[in-house]
């Protein structure tokens, strides 16, 4: 699967599906971040759009 595939699955119609808790999802984020700091710009680009896609989602502590 390549990056660009990924964003398609990210623009995917659908319902949303809660099968995350928060502490999942800020561990996902976390990882996304540093997936960012690779040197693939399509997997920097991929990890970064998901991290704030996901990002925008987790409620503030």
């Amino acid at each position: 699967m390549t990056p660009d595939d990924i964003e398609h699955l990210m623009d995917a119609p659908g319902d949303r599906l809660p099968l995350l808790t928060p502490g999942e999802a800020g561990a996902i984020v976390a990882l996304l971040g540093r997936l960012a700091h690779r040197d693939d710009d399509q997997l920097r680009r991929a990890a970064l759009e998901l991290q704030t896609r996901l990002g925008l989602r987790l409620p503030t502590p």
